[in-house]
């Protein structure tokens, strides 16, 4: 082989060398791409069930079904049930939602759920009463007074995310007949998100004295039993006590319970003495008292005349109850 064979020899073979160095080289670096894209591309991960999930959106998302979602894998899924109301997604919903977006997540079992509560705001009724009540005092009703509102005046429900205010958003009020209608707004007259029509009665309220506690026929009532509480008028009949001390000194005819207004029937005065009970007589003339011994003939309370026997003088004679076992001769 002559020299110039030689070296074209020599420059071929190091041309293939070069030429296997940059193709290593090229395949080492495409290697090192395709890893550097397979550890940055998102891919199936394994994700965190939420077995309940409280939503303040009118849609329910996958970040509310799952936790430990890869970075922007979160997508709205539907609606979200109504304020305060649950829905629930069983084993099988959510695997589908699973595979659909790619989560690493299997059901441990058919019975896997998630519960979904809808937060909401509740709206009482002693709130709406109270703002029916404060509506209709700038109309001019006056004192203490109830309402009637059919059977009972109902709660409102709103979203979550809303306040928990309400207003009256119109009324009428007939003074006269002490009706009235109103339209009431929640959370406010401008922003109504529930409405509720209502119309109903005022009802004057009073204070009436009655019992702390039951008492039964022979109990003594004194102050300290009793207590104040309002009524509406129509609770109030004619024989109503509506003085204490119509009360005071006085025992049930039979049982009267705590806390309800009492008619002037229900009470008697106590017998101060029973017949056959003996008695002490008191006779009084100007300067003159007299006292003997006697017996009562008769049962009485305080102030009733009964007929008394005199035990010295065995004389008959009728006499005012003033105390226990003590009469009065006029």
């Amino acid at each position: 082989m002559t020299k110039f064979q030689i070296e074209q020899t020599q420059q071929s073979v190091l041309y293939m060398c070069r030429l296997a160095f940059k193709s290593l080289a090229l395949l080492i670096g495409v290697g090192y791409a395709i890893l550097y894209l397979f550890l940055h591309v998102p891919s199936a991960k394994a994700a965190t069930l939420v077995p309940e999930a409280q939503v303040n959106d009118r849609v329910v998302r996958l970040s509310d079904l799952f936790d430990d979602l890869p970075k922007g894998h979160d997508a709205v899924l539907g609606a979200s049930p109504l304020p305060g109301k649950t829905m629930i997604i069983n084993a099988n919903t959510l695997k589908r939602v699973a595979n659909l977006y790619d989560l690493d997540w299997q059901p441990e079992s058919a019975m896997e759920q998630v519960v979904v509560t809808r937060t909401s705001q509740n709206i009482s009724s002693d709130q709406i009463t109270d703002a029916l009540k404060a509506a209709l005092i700038t109309k001019g009703v006056t004192g203490e007074f109830e309402l009637t509102v059919g059977n009972v005046i109902p709660s409102l429900t709103l979203a979550g995310d809303l306040p928990a205010t309400v207003e009256i958003a119109n009324m009428t009020y007939t003074p006269g007949r002490d009706v009235f209608t109103a339209v009431v707004a929640a959370p406010s007259a401008d922003n109504p998100v529930k409405t509720l029509s209502l119309s109903g009665v005022i009802e004057k309220v009073q204070n009436v004295p009655v019992l702390r506690s039951a008492l039964k026929a022979g109990d003594i009532i004194g102050a300290a039993d009793i207590e104040w509480i309002p009524v509406t008028a129509k609770s109030v009949v004619y024989d109503t006590i509506s003085d204490p001390d119509r009360m005071i000194g006085k025992t049930p005819l039979r049982q009267v319970q705590a806390g309800e207004p009492i008619r002037q029937r229900d009470l008697i005065s106590p017998q101060l003495v029973q017949r056959g009970d003996e008695i002490l007589i008191q006779f009084s003339s100007g300067a003159i008292q007299l006292t003997a011994k006697g017996k009562a003939m008769q049962p009485g309370a305080e102030g009733d005349l009964i007929r008394v026997v005199n035990l010295g003088s065995n004389q008959s004679l009728r006499a005012e109850i003033v105390g226990d076992k003590i009469v009065r001769v006029q």
